[in-house]
């Protein structure tokens, strides 16, 4: 745990850590609550409320603050804490793709935050006090947790269910910090149909399913990802399936999905190689009845470098997988750099705020072209996102991966760090010069990165056969591996960390600075496709997993930028067909399945509430628009919708996720914190009318 500082109060962890006295907030008589309805219960909504309860407080040493009371409503049809996402009922096979160091939902000392801070313990920490006695859990979890709780070590992947139930945790230890400042809590397992503005200063009347109806000061948005109507392909697949007698499942949160119609050793095309691919491999074939064993001789090697073979329980499916880069995302990172992250040398926040800055003003200012030169213009056009900012994320990447290489492997390189640093920076990123000079600098392909190439390895493949495609993806998958998991491919962790700088910066910067079409699709899907692909991949034991299947013939590839048609196979029975250009030989299967959530866009959302929000905000790129730093809903034409926030993966800004790691001064502390700052300020701007609660089920906290 984050040892408090006087900025800094303990919340959670070993006894003593509650010895803060947390005085009730004074209030004059007579002075009605503050009210905010959260519409979402999860983890986001839990770090608000920390947020909230720390705003409320007032300044540092927990002098009791002078607002007026604050009375907070959680509408969510999900449990409370850990939201649909992260729930408890869902199979124990299923993982996070975060060590249980890498994961908080409590800021601490790093974030620069302006109300202090309640720390908590990481989610490996937290274990680790449950082991030891300083946590009592409220509801002892089930055997399989517990017995996760026993052996978790910092470095391992937890199960979604361990997850769940340090969500629960650490939320009903929020809401008691809540109660203790005063802050009464009212939650309400509802989903929010519709939320209305009474006259022209409010309050908000939100609408529940139950036909239960509550007023608020100020309302936000919390939701997550949903689920979204079918688009036209999946309906008219869909449609068809259901008339052949076809299986198609379409894009669907996969624990949610009830996949029992696969028949044992039935063809399965599942197109997607993302994350929700990887759980549904894992519920095929170790959910029914499969289990993976060591490869005879490494029993005794540490569990990462264990080759695995599938035995399987001949229940399986067999999966065809394809997508449009043809490979599964990039492996989770499991080396240790030695040294802290090297800041960002070319993409810089500083180049990205002059740019702005010279967008707004009309002028350019120095140093502010792609290429960091003056552009000799007296006007500046908005960045495009590939003009302008990818060359720069690009040569930062490259840079990033060879600083590395150079400075902590030398001895597989050639030249000299300066010389290549000098042909990184002054030559195109993907140009046949950098290539030619890398080819020569470092002699080991292993050893060489390129965006182009990592972000499709696949290019130029031609080949005439699947069984062609699978070796070619076997030895993909070994070798990614290796560039993650050994400490010998260091470079990799640092590219690793420089797109998380990379993905803030872009998450902060100003929306002025950017062309429409940037804001509506480079940067929430070209670039978030990218950022996903590299840096949020499987646990390196899901690849492990992935390669015995292939040699078990459980599991087998398609090829890159699958298409996918109706047909008959040669028994002229009808059938999926999928076909990549890249392979001659097709494949027919009687089953496919979409392995991706629904795409996020508030115009297509089942949800009711986000739906509704998008009929007054403005929607760009498929996200509701919000004010980058304090989650302020913007009305079509720019102006901020009155008592209205969101935050999360349906808004404008670049999700920074729901939790984080510790000690980094991590955004989403910091823009939580922001939006509390802005809620709390537009609530004493003025004299607000007084809400009330129209009676429904609500369970109050104290």
């Amino acid at each position: 745990m984050v040892n408090p500082t006087p900025t800094q109060q303990p919340l959670g962890g070993r006894e003593d850590a509650w010895s803060v006295t947390a005085p009730q907030a004074s209030s004059p008589s007579g002075r009605h609550p503050h009210t905010i309805a959260l519409i979402g219960a999860g983890p986001r909504a839990l770090m608000l409320i920390e947020r909230l309860t720390a705003h409320h407080a007032g300044a540092a040493h927990g002098r009791p603050s002078r607002r007026a009371p604050l009375e907070l409503h959680l509408i969510d049809p999900h449990p409370a804490g850990a939201g649909r996402i992260w729930r408890s009922e869902q199979s124990p096979l299923l993982r996070l793709n975060s060590t249980a160091a890498d994961v908080t939902v409590f800021p601490d000392a790093s974030c620069e935050l302006g109300a202090p801070a309640f720390t908590g313990p990481s989610l490996a920490q937290w274990a680790k006090d449950v082991r030891n006695g300083w946590i009592t859990l409220a509801v002892a979890p089930d055997a399989t947790t517990a017995r996760e709780v026993d052996r978790l070590q910092p470095t391992d992947f937890p199960s979604r269910r361990l997850h769940s139930l340090y969500l629960s945790w650490a939320f009903e230890r929020v809401l008691k910090r809540a109660a203790d400042f005063g802050i009464a809590i009212r939650t309400h397992q509802d989903t929010v149909e519709r939320v209305v503005t009474a006259g022209d200063r409010g309050p908000e009347v939100v609408h529940l399913a139950s036909g239960g109806v509550l007023t608020a000061d100020a309302v936000v948005y919390l939701v997550g990802h949903t689920d979204a109507a079918p688009s036209e392909e999946s309906a008219q697949l869909a449609q068809a399936s259901r008339e052949l007698g076809l299986l198609y499942f379409p894009p669907a949160y996969t624990a949610d999905v009830d996949h029992s119609a696969l028949a044992p050793g039935q063809d399965v095309l599942v197109r997607g190689l993302g994350l929700a691919s990887i759980d549904l491999m894992v519920l095929l074939t170790e959910g029914r009845g499969g289990r993976f064993e060591a490869l005879p001789g490494q029993e005794n090697l540490p569990e990462e470098h264990q080759g695995l073979r599938y035995v399987p329980s001949g229940r399986e499916p067999r999966l065809l997988f394809g997508s449009r880069r043809g490979v599964p995302y990039r492996s989770k990172s499991m080396q240790t750099l030695g040294h802290a992250p090297a800041p960002l040398e070319v993409f810089t926040r500083e180049r990205v705020l002059a740019a702005a800055d010279a967008v707004a003003s009309g002028t350019v200012a120095s140093g502010t072209g792609a290429d960091g030169s003056d552009s000799g213009s007296n006007s500046v056009d908005p960045w495009d996102f590939e003009r302008d900012a990818w060359p720069l994320i690009a040569t930062e990447l490259h840079l990033t991966h060879y600083r590395e290489l150079f400075a902590h492997h030398a001895e597989r390189t050639r030249g000299g760090w300066e010389a290549t640093r000098d042909v990184i920076v002054g030559t195109p990123w993907d140009s046949a010069a950098l290539r030619g000079h890398l080819l020569a600098a470092v002699p080991l392909d292993v050893d060489r990165f390129h965006v182009a190439h990592w972000d499709r390895p696949l290019t130029g493949l031609a080949t005439a056969t699947r069984a062609e495609v699978d070796s070619l993806l076997s030895a993909h998958l070994r070798t990614d591996l290796r560039q993650h998991v050994d400490q010998a491919h260091t470079p990799t962790l640092a590219v690793w960390h420089a797109l998380l700088q990379i993905h803030v910066l872009l998450a902060e910067s100003p929306r002025a600075l950017w062309t429409q079409r940037s804001l509506e699709h480079s940067i929430p899907v070209v670039w978030q496709s990218f950022f996903s692909y590299l840096a949020s991949g499987p646990p390196p034991v899901r690849l492990r997993q992935l390669l015995a299947l292939v040699e078990a013939g459980t599991v087998g590839f398609v090829g890159p930028d699958l298409s996918v048609e109706l047909t008959r196979d040669a028994k002229g029975r009808p059938a999926f067909r999928a076909h990549s250009p890249a392979v001659a030989e097709p494949v027919t299967a009687s089953a496919l399945v979409d392995a991706w959530l629904p795409a996020t866009n508030p115009l297509t959302t089942t949800n009711p509430a986000l739906a509704d929000l998008a009929q007054a905000a403005g929607v760009v790129g498929r996200r509701i628009v919000v004010e980058a730093r304090t989650g302020r809903v913007l009305r079509p034409e720019g102006t901020p919708l009155d008592a209205r926030w969101a935050l999360g993966a349906a808004t404008s800004t670049p999700d920074a996720g729901a939790f984080s790691r510790p000690g980094v001064n991590a955004l989403p502390f910091r823009s939580t914190d922001r939006a509390a700052g802005a809620i709390f300020s537009w609530l004493t701007a003025a004299s607000r009318p007084t809400p009330h609660l129209v009676p429904s089920l609500s369970t109050e906290i104290s």
